[in-house]
């Protein structure tokens, strides 16, 4: 299966945030997006052999101001969408474990072998 998370947080990097695997606050500050895999699998076989993947990767990102996340989650939409991966679901919430808030976004991507087909 092709791992996705590279690519994805590379595409990211160029965002006014910190993005890593996971989210610690204790080890970085504010704003920080996450990449996360929720489901890879096959979606189409030839001839017996898994040909495309399907992704759904989750992005989280953190910030300590409402507003600030909303213009991190367009800027990080703008930046998956151009590489071939669409949104499914976003979701905002206060998130009072790392007490900060936390806007949630699914995307998907068909792919086949290093090509991301939306």
């Amino acid at each position: 299966m092709t791992d996705l998370k590279p690519t994805v947080l590379t595409a990211l990097n160029a965002l006014p945030a910190c993005t890593a695997l996971a989210f610690a606050r204790e080890e970085q500050s504010l704003p920080i997006i996450t990449v996360a895999d929720e489901n890879i699998s096959i979606f189409a076989q030839a001839d017996g052999t898994p040909y495309l993947e399907e992704h759904i990767l989750r992005i989280d990102i953190y910030t300590a101001a409402q507003s600030e996340a909303s213009s991190l989650a367009g800027q990080t939409d703008a930046a998956l969408t151009a590489l071939g991966l669409r949104l499914t679901a976003s979701q905002e919430s206060f998130d009072e474990a790392a007490y900060a808030w936390r806007r949630q976004l699914r995307y998907r991507a068909l792919i086949h072998q290093d090509t991301i087909y939306q």
